[in-house]
């Protein structure tokens, strides 16, 4: 596997070109906030036909509040004894259980102000509604939880990815980092070939 050294902690990163079909049975999609992870999710789910998993799904009671969090580990524990998974979430989906079962990752590291203007943009789009991937009772309106995503996303870059390349330094999964929307849209096209 000809992988590409990178300047995070020694990972190497995989080439496009290099993911093969036995890579892409159980995918973890992870980034910061508005990164594009479930957009990204929702379409390999598509191609792939394998069910897809968002951790807020499982992370989120009605009216934005979180669930215990070994309630929340258990359940990511019993998502990944599937044999074929798309899970997408921040940082902390990459424990021991998912990266013991998962076949690669694919980090989205977008610029951050590209991130800033998905998490505005979703909010205003889904203003008084439940996103899609959500449970029920988390309806997006203009509060102060909103303004912590936009600014976590215009400045939280660097602690994500630091958690990212901490998560990931032990493990040989592969790790297919990608940074710009070309990128993602080639990725999907080399899907669509195979």
């Amino acid at each position: 596997m000809n992988t590409k050294p990178s300047d995070f902690g020694g990972l190497c990163f995989l080439d496009i070109e290099e993911v093969s079909g036995t890579m892409l049975d159980r995918l973890v999609i992870v980034g910061a906030n508005g990164a594009g992870k479930t957009w990204l999710a929702q379409h390999l789910g598509t191609a792939l036909d394998a069910s897809v998993i968002h951790k807020d799904a499982l992370a989120l009671m009605s009216g934005w509040r979180q669930r215990p969090r070994s309630e929340v580990q258990a359940a990511l524990c019993r998502a990944v004894q599937e044999d074929r998974w798309i899970l997408d979430g921040g940082p902390s989906i990459l424990g021991g259980p998912v990266l013991a079962c998962a076949t690669l990752v694919i980090w989205l590291d977008v610029p951050d102000p590209l991130r800033a203007w998905r998490v505005f943009s979703r909010s205003v789009h889904y203003f008084g509604r439940v996103r899609p991937e959500h449970p029920t009772g988390n309806r997006d309106w203009p509060g102060p939880r909103q303004m912590r995503f936009l600014w976590r996303a215009l400045t939280g870059g660097a602690s994500f990815r630091r958690a990212i390349v901490g998560a990931l330094a032990d493990t040989d999964i592969p790790v297919l980092r990608l940074t710009k929307r070309a990128e993602i849209r080639v990725f999907l096209q080399q899907l669509a070939l195979r």
